[in-house]
């Protein structure tokens, strides 16, 4: 390293700081960063230019034969600024093959253009912000303008999906075929040490706009818990809870769940009071059925109470009279008594002519048959458990609206896929974890 250069580096940072007058904060602060850039660019570019020397082989390690050199300018953007340097490309004439040693000693692939540092800031901000908006942030904590918004957009793209991959429901999907390493699969997974003797799995459905077509698509959100704890009066907070999501791949976000709820329990899952909560859609019923079937499963109270308001307020303007029929039939479901609400719909039925109203009872009967088994609500409450899955609303405005839901915003389903793992990763408080395995495997 040229000392000469370094100790005029540091005299000049010297003396413009010497024979500054007094000033504001913000003033002192753009200075002594900008000292603190430039003071660091150069140590990362001579650091750099001697390492090239130092690693570069004269012979081939592979066959022995005397290596052809030439020197090759590359540029890479870094947290302290875009280091600019020459590097040796060394070519084997037997093996035919070429090589660039510094890039090995660096870490860095051919095609890389960001330090792992700068990758990971332009995922976490594209998956945070708009890209535009991402752009213009990185502009601002780098101080300087080294990151478009389509390579936000890439970079959030192609880690996201590595995210995705590196789920655990994936290895169990790809085990379908053979249910005994399947089996020794959940045999070796490491269990809770304090088993939970209920747990929740909370579902919901998010719809947000599609690049692909003109209709909307769906992401699902699940969230698992088995404690909460009181933090205002009628407010609770979830202590234990783990998000888990999906654009592009139901099945695995189903054995997502499935894994999670075994870690809890410790693999007793037969002993283990489970419960699938959600608003009645399909997806969560299928969910239930398939992969939960030892669990029960809970119709959203919220949105019972909801759906039976919106049909038959479409059925009786009479405010009186809706109130009343209203409450009626809230008697017979909030003592589980199905049978009896499905036949007082029924009654109501009969007793009216327009074809309209009457397609809107036949809803309101149909959408409480087909949740019959998640409608047992006294039970519930006399046990203690709780009714209502506000949580999985919650987590689907955090984990999908408050990115994917603003004005004029259209998704592929694929980058949709890639934010929304992001996301789960950084509210879940893995995202440390997973970027330190990802920096060694890339």
């Amino acid at each position: 390293m040229d000392h000469k250069t370094l100790d005029n580096i540091f005299q000049e940072i010297n003396d413009e700081f010497s024979e500054m007058k007094p000033t504001g904060i913000d003033d002192l602060e753009d200075r002594v960063l900008a000292a603190m850039y430039k003071l660091g660019a150069y140590l990362m570019e001579k650091k750099v230019e001697d390492w090239n020397d130092q690693v570069r082989n004269e012979t081939c390690p592979e066959c022995g034969t005397k290596l052809e050199h030439k020197r090759k300018n590359r540029q890479i953007g870094t947290w302290v600024s875009d280091v600019s340097y020459q590097r040796w490309r060394s070519y084997c004439p037997q093996c035919r093959r070429y090589d660039y040693p510094l890039d090995k000693v660096l870490g860095i692939s051919p095609r890389q253009q960001l330090s792992s540092s700068v990758q990971e800031l332009s995922a976490l901000c594209g998956a945070s912000w708009d890209y535009k908006e991402s752009e213009y942030l990185m502009q601002k904590i780098l101080r300087r303008r080294c990151v478009s918004h389509q390579t936000v957009f890439n970079k959030t793209t192609e880690i996201g999906k590595a995210v995705s991959d590196s789920f655990d429901g994936n290895r169990v999907r790809e085990l379908e075929d053979d249910k005994k390493l399947q089996g020794d699969y959940f045999d070796n997974l490491e269990v809770w040490k304090e088993l939970m003797n209920r747990i929740y799995m909370d579902l919901d459905g998010v719809m947000i706009n599609s690049r692909d077509n003109e209709k909307r698509m769906e992401g699902k959100v699940g969230v698992v818990w088995s404690k909460r704890e009181l933090v205002k009066e009628d407010t609770y907070s979830l202590v234990d809870k783990r998000y888990m999501g999906t654009f592009c791949d139901p099945e695995r976000f189903y054995w997502d769940i499935v894994l999670e709820l075994y870690k809890r329990s410790g693999g007793k899952l037969d002993e283990t009071e489970g419960l699938v909560r959600g608003d009645g859609a399909p997806f969560i019923r299928g969910f239930h059925s398939k992969y939960a079937f030892s669990c029960r499963y809970i119709l959203d109270y919220y949105h019972l109470c909801k759906k039976v308001k919106e049909r038959l307020w479409a059925v009786y303007y009479n405010h009186k009279r809706f109130i009343e029929v209203k409450e009626q039939l809230m008697d017979y479901l909030n003592s589980g008594d199905v049978d009896g609400a499905l036949a007082y719909i029924e009654s109501l039925r009969r007793r009216i002519r327009k074809r309209y109203k009457k397609k809107q009872l036949v809803k309101l009967a149909g959408y409480i048959e087909r949740n019959r088994h998640g409608i047992w609500y006294k039970e519930a409450i006399d046990k203690g458990i709780s009714i209502g899955a506000g949580s999985a609303d919650k987590a689907g405005d955090i984990l999908i609206c408050r990115r994917m839901k603003l004005r004029g915003m259209c998704w592929s389903r694929k980058g949709a896929d890639a934010v929304l793992s992001i996301r789960i990763l950084v509210c879940n408080g893995e995202w440390d974890d997973f970027w330190a395995t990802y920096k060694k495997a890339a």
